[in-house]
């Protein structure tokens, strides 16, 4: 049985009367161990399918339909104060700003003791003591010294270490990794990536992944959803993802990847922008930007099918190849 599975998670925003599709009709699960990245272009909807697992959707948005089974339970149905219990202690979060999620007038090693105080009950001096020997095992060096140090004491690299460590410090059966490596230079994020890899190890923790990198995929990731316009695309194995990607705009999302022995003097972009969630084009969202759309894609929406084993996708193409 997985230890996490969200069905047909639908969260819009309505704003001034107008209902915007957010994230619209989402499935996927995740099982214990189990990387599961979730990738796509700025605006798909990934934050968001974050969010709604946290319970943390800010206003005007609403999770209006699906479940968020968790530990045999429907998250949806949980109040804010048994989510409270839930949130930072057995479903925790990176986000992916640290200096903004971070608080400045608190010292660090207070904000990582904070989650222990809270959800186990322990005494102020022995959080400080589990607190020290998180920031150790995330990388801070001198950490007894730095505990009262402040987050614009530290560098950008370092700040996320710490918001690592806030998140697993309860030991969290699924942690959420929001764009973790997103403002780290190429040898900072390479020195973040080995750190999740090593507490996975160690914790044996279950991650969701929310990334547009696929070279964090490629470096992380048991198995991907590709998501567009609120939309699952693609749901597949790392090695099928990059082996045999069958949605159009996964293979575009791909080709988007630099290569070494590319002689091309531009480098390929896919055409058009994300449309607004207000203004989703009718059938397949991607038939806009799409070199492979046909009629059927302009009218109808492709419903999500098995195409082979572990693997699934949403395009006409693929219709009436079901196993």
């Amino acid at each position: 049985m997985s230890l996490l599975e969200v069905k047909g998670l639908k969260t819009y925003f309505t704003i001034e009367n107008e209902v915007i599709p957010a994230v619209d009709g989402v499935s996927f699960s995740i099982d214990e161990g189990e990387i599961v990245a979730l990738v796509g272009e700025s605006g798909s909807g990934k934050s968001i399918t974050a969010m709604s697992i946290m319970g943390l959707v800010p206003k005007p948005g609403k999770v209006m339909e699906g479940e968020i089974i968790f530990n045999n339970e429907n998250l949806l149905h949980k109040k804010e104060k048994e989510m409270c219990k839930i949130r930072g202690n057995e479903v925790s979060m990176v986000y992916q700003n640290p200096m903004s999620s971070l608080n400045p007038m608190i010292p660090i090693g207070n904000q990582v003791a904070e989650a222990l105080i809270i959800h186990q009950k322990i005494s102020k001096y022995e959080a400080k003591k589990e607190a020290i020997k998180m920031m150790e095992l995330v990388g801070i060096p001198d950490a007894s010294s730095r505990y009262k140090d402040y987050p614009s004491q530290f560098s950008g690299g370092m700040r996320q270490r710490i918001m690592i460590a806030m998140a697993i410090v309860c030991q969290p059966k699924i942690l959420i990794a929001d764009e973790p490596t997103t403002a780290l230079d190429v040898t900072i994020q390479a020195e973040i990536l080995e750190l999740l890899k090593s507490l996975i190890k160690e914790y044996k923790l279950s991650i969701l992944l929310i990334t547009h990198d696929l070279g964090v995929v490629a470096e992380m990731a048991d198995r991907v959803c590709v998501m567009y316009c609120g939309k699952i695309m693609e749901d597949t194995t790392k090695a099928n993802l990059f082996r045999n990607p069958l949605n159009p705009y996964t293979r575009r999302l791909i080709k988007c990847i630099p290569r070494a022995d590319d002689k091309a003097d531009i480098l390929y972009t896919i055409g058009g922008n994300v449309p607004h969630p207000s203004d989703f084009p009718k059938g397949c969202r991607f038939s806009t930007r799409c070199e492979e759309v046909i009629e059927r894609c302009k009218g109808e929406t492709p419903p999500l099918i098995a195409v082979g084993e572990k693997h699934q996708v949403r395009c006409w193409l693929y219709h009436g190849e079901e196993e």
